[in-house]
């Protein structure tokens, strides 16, 4: 199985060199990049032949993942967001293996890493259907699925900026895919002043979440990031 690994990005290019190094260091090697570009800031250059680059032209963040869903070949899709990093260099090796053990889309957790030095905090929790409609507990850079479920399921819901990735995740569930949980860490995610889900986006946060939970025929939804389920 081929994986495709897709960073979005955004006028980071000291974070994504990491990013990019997390992905290189991968024990599993039967990958492509793709970094889309959603920033105005060009990209680094990169030797490896692996890594391919696109311009989404600053149309938004689920556009440009959108963009990378279209452009990849691989068998699996695997995501890691441009501030954090993959720190199991397994990740895609017991990902692959699990999914050719019969899963669809396979989950890790995850270790907190905080830009002002506060001591890192550890994530762990499972996912299934049903808890998925109360909470998102699934960390987005940790993730790897077959991409045959996009050809199933569509791609992802640009009217949703916020909770694309938990519309994503209860659509896979509920399709009946199956999904597993690696419980030990993978990706190290930072958390600093300009993550999505920081308290100035609250109010546009929970309008996304309503429409999330309108969509889904959910009762009300709770604000809450990752670090209020740790």
């Amino acid at each position: 199985m081929k994986v495709s690994v897709l960073i979005p990005t955004r006028n980071r290019p000291e974070l994504l060199q990491k990013a990019v190094a997390s992905v290189l260091a991968q024990s599993f090697t039967d990958f492509e990049l793709i970094i889309v570009n959603d920033g105005n800031t060009p990209l680094p250059d990169f030797a490896d032949p692996r890594i391919r680059t696109l311009n989404s032209s600053e149309a938004g963040a689920v556009p440009a993942r959108n963009m990378g869903v279209g452009a990849a070949k691989g068998d699996v899709i695997a995501w890691l967001d441009d501030d954090d990093q993959w720190s199991d260099r397994n990740f895609l090796r017991n990902a692959v293996a699990v999914m050719q053990g019969g899963a669809d889309f396979v989950f890790g957790d995850g270790r907190f890493v905080f830009a002002d030095g506060s001591p890192p905090q550890d994530y762990s929790r499972n996912a299934d259907a049903k808890s998925l409609e109360h909470d998102n507990t699934i960390l987005v850079s940790a993730i790897a699925y077959r991409a045959s479920l996009h050809q199933k399921l569509g791609t992802f819901d640009e009217s949703l900026p916020y909770y694309w990735d938990w519309d994503w995740y209860l659509r896979v569930a509920r399709s009946g895919a199956k999904l597993h949980h690696n419980a030990w860490p993978v990706a190290d995610i930072l958390i600093h002043p300009q993550n999505m889900s920081g308290e100035t986006n609250a109010p546009a946060r929970q309008q996304n979440l309503d429409r999330l939970a309108e969509k889904h025929q959910l009762p009300p939804l709770k604000l809450k990031t990752h670090l209020d389920l740790t």
